[in-house]
């Protein structure tokens, strides 16, 4: 006689509904914003999140005025969440794996100063090669690629010297300088390379917004020499900061790569500057420490290898780029 023992295993831990719901009230600040933005309502958000505290035996949210406040407990849970998000993605990963990388998705921060180089010379040969692959592109500073990959919220980050950070590691890195952008006729272009910043102080001058990776790295820069740039105009995005100079109203501060079709009509000329911080200034790809990619991310940094993002700084600025 043969005996068969059937064995059930139950599900541990809470369920995707309840952490669903959970993160939506933090992601909101408050049970009645999460129930809008999941279209539920209120009493649904309450009664799972209570049931996720009853289960856990730990109380996670704390009421303040009109919202709610995660308890430590509840960070703890988030946590979780993040790692439990993670091996979803490694289970995806295994399954895109079978499919030979027909279906999947993958979500990248690019820098504004990056995206028209990584369009031009990987994204658009990924996405013809892998038409199954969906991929979501946002634009976003240094600071927010780090947050963004370190909380998994994109599986890349092209970034224009980012923050250090523990949670994320960099794969692939090119100096990328910063440079003094004008257009050819303005006063300081006459003046000898390299430029000094205090020379350069003397001038109008367009930055980036504070917040921005190429504003931390130029007020690091000015502080290190002791001097104050004022701004006359600020953006927080390369194009305003490029009309600004396209227009003759004074210098910005961009890599020769942001500014590589205006440098080839010869609209504008990219100075090097005697700082050595803004002179090795780097373009960084950037991953979540200890994440397993899936595979078409693994086949996006073969493509930046094949097309020598990562090797060849100078591409599209060559011969523009005053030295």
């Amino acid at each position: 006689m043969i005996h068969r023992m059937v064995v059930c295993l139950m599900p541990l831990g809470p369920s995707s509904k309840q952490l669903f719901y959970f993160m939506a009230v933090l992601r909101t600040g408050s049970v009645r914003a999460a129930a809008e933005e999941c279209n539920v309502e209120p009493s649904v958000i309450s009664r799972q999140v209570a049931n996720l505290e009853a289960e856990l035996g730990v109380p996670l949210l704390q009421r303040r005025g009109r919202g709610v406040v995660p308890t430590d407990a509840a960070r703890l849970v988030l946590d979780y969440c993040r790692e439990r998000g993670a091996g979803d993605d490694a289970l995806r990963m295994r399954l895109a794996e079978l499919e030979g990388l027909k279906r999947g998705h993958l979500r990248i921060m690019v820098g504004d100063g990056l995206v028209d180089a990584f369009m031009d010379t990987v994204l658009l040969a990924f996405c013809r090669h892998h038409p199954g692959i969906e991929v979501a592109v946002e634009v976003g500073g240094a600071s927010d690629a780090v947050r963004a990959v370190a909380e998994d919220h994109c599986h890349f980050g092209l970034a224009f010297s980012p923050p250090a950070s523990a949670a994320v590691r960099v794969v692939r890195q090119r100096p990328q300088p910063v440079r003094a952008v004008m257009a050819p006729g303005h006063a300081a272009a006459a003046l000898p390379a390299p430029l000094s910043l205090p020379a350069l102080a003397s001038h109008a001058c367009a930055l980036a917004a504070p917040g921005t990776g190429l504003r931390a790295l130029v007020q690091t820069a000015t502080d290190a020499e002791g001097i104050e740039l004022r701004p006359c105009f600020v953006a927080n995005t390369v194009a305003p900061l490029k009309r600004f100079a396209l227009a003759g109203l004074g210098v910005t501060f961009l890599s020769a790569h942001a500014v590589a079709p205006e440098l080839a009509a010869l609209q504008l000329v990219a100075v090097p500057i005697a700082n050595p911080i803004l002179e090795t200034s780097r373009a960084c790809l950037i991953v979540r420490e200890g994440r397993a990619l899936p595979p078409a991310g693994s086949r996006l940094i073969q493509l930046f290898d094949d097309a020598g993002f990562f090797q060849n700084p100078a591409a599209g600025g060559k011969g523009n780029d005053r030295l």
